[in-house]
C-alpha cells in the first residue's frame, strides 16, 4: 500500500505533532509560520497516509531562487538545525520517496533535507552529508551536572563569578536589539552580516515566550551586556539555539557561565536532555564538548532533480562567500 501525500488545515497541525516523538520546535506551526514569514518561502502542512490513516508529517518550503524552483525542510542558513519527515521509523524511507516525487511533480529543480538525530537513511538516491551535535543528558543533582564539566570548563564558571559577571533572564523583546549589536561584533570577524534576521527574534518572542517556549539569558559586566544565549524549549529537551557576545565576553568567561547558568536552570526544572545543536565547527565543538555531552549524529539529504539545480547549488557553494562581504561591505557604508 503506497504513501501519499495530502496538505494539512493548519491549525491542525500541532494537535497532529502530538503523536510524534522526534518533533522539535523547529516542527512547531509557530516556528514555521515565523520561517515563511521572514524567509519568503510557502509552508506546505503536509501530512503522510497511508490507506487513508496519518503515519506521518513533512513540513516542506517551497520557493524561488532566481529562476530555480525548490523544495526544503530547511534550507540551508534558515537557522533551522532539524526539520524533514516525522513518522515511524519503518515509515521513513518511504517518505523520503514520496518527497522526491512530489518535488518532480511540482517541476521542483532542488530537494533539501535535514532530518532529526537517530535517524538512518539509505541509498535512495540523495546525496548525504552526516552532521553531528552534542546532546547533555540532564539529572536533578546539580552536583551531578558540575562533575560532568571537565575541569577547565568549570574553573572558567568560577572565574567569571569572581570577575563579578552576572547572568539574568531577559524580560523583553526591546533587548535584541543589543543582541543584534552583538551578533555585528561576532561576525565582522569574517567580514559577514548576522546570519539571522532581527525580525526572526522578535517574531519569534512574540509567539513563543507567551507559551514559555523561548528563554533569553543575558550576562553583563559593571551593569554592561556583554553576552547572551536564547534557549528553546520542547517537551523535555532545552535547545541551545543561539548565543552572541562582544571580544571582551571571552576574557571573562561569560560563555561559559551562560552554559552553565541555563543547565542549572534545566535540570532543575526536570528537563532530561540539553541539546546544544551542533558540533562540527571545531572552535565551538571544543568549547561545547567541555559540558560534558555525548556526540550524536543526523542526516542532511539534498538532490538536484534538474541542470538548474545542480549549477544553483555550485554557484551557492562558491558564491555565497562574495555575497555575504558584499552584503556587508553594503551594511557598513
Amino acid at each position: 500500500m503506497s504513501l501519499n501525500l495530502k496538505e494539512l488545515p493548519r491549525e491542525e497541525w500541532d494537535e497532529h505533532l502530538d503523536r510524534f516523538p522526534d518533533a522539535t520546535p523547529f516542527h512547531t506551526r509557530d516556528w514555521l509560520e515565523c520561517l515563511e514569514e521572514v524567509r519568503g518561502a510557502n509552508w506546505i502542512p503536509l501530512g503522510m497516509f497511508r490507506g487513508g490513516k496519518l503515519v506521518g508529517l513533512a513540513p516542506i518550503f517551497s520557493l524561488t531562487r532566481g529562476f530555480v524552483k525548490l523544495l526544503a525542510s530547511p534550507l540551508t542558513g534558515w537557522a533551522t538545525p532539524y526539520l524533514g519527515p516525522l513518522c515511524g521509523k519503518g515509515e521513513l524511507e518511504d517518505a523520503l520517496r514520496a518527497l522526491k516525487c512530489k518535488a518532480s511533480e511540482c517541476r521542483a529543480a532542488y530537494l533539501e533535507l535535514t532530518l532529526t538525530p537517530g535517524k538512518e537513511v539509505g541509498d535512495l538516491g540523495f546525496r548525504k552529508e552526516m552532521r553531528t551535535t552534542y546532546i547533555l543528558d540532564l539529572e536533578p543533582d546539580e552536583g551531578v551536572m558540575w562533575k560532568k564539566l571537565k575541569k577547565e570548563c568549570r574553573n572558567r564558571v568560577r572565574k567569571a563569578e569572581k570577575e563579578g559577571v552576572q547572568v539574568h533572564e531577559v524580560p523583553s523583546p526591546e533587548f535584541f536589539r543589543t543582541y543584534w549589536e552583538m551578533a555585528k561584533d561576532v561576525y565582522a570577524k569574517s567580514r559577514r552580516p548576522p546570519a539571522i534576521p532581527l525580525e526572526f527574534f522578535v517574531r519569534l518572542w512574540d509567539r513563543l515566550r507567551p507559551k514559555g517556549r523561548i528563554r533569553v539569558l543575558v550576562a553583563e559586566h559593571k551593569g554592561e551586556p556583554i553576552a547572551s544565549l536564547i534557549s528553546l524549549i520542547h517537551r523535555d529537551t532545552v535547545y541551545d539555539w543561539d548565543g552572541v557576545s562582544y571580544l571582551k565576553a571571552y576574557k571573562l568567561a561569560a560563555n561559559n557561565l551562560l552554559e552553565w547558568e541555563i543547565i542549572r536552570w534545566a535540570s532543575r526544572e526536570g528537563f532530561r536532555r540539553y541539546d546544544m545543536l551542533g558540533a562540527d565547527i571545531p572552535g565551538v565543538a571544543r568549547f561545547k564538548a567541555s559540558f560534558g555531552p555525548r556526540l550524536e549524529a543526523y542526516p542532511y539529504l539534498f538532490l538536484p532533480l534538474t541542470l538548474p539545480g545542480r549549477l544553483g547549488r555550485t554557484l551557492y557553494k562558491r558564491g555565497a562567500p562574495l555575497v555575504r562581504a558584499v552584503q556587508y561591505w553594503l551594511r557598513k557604508r
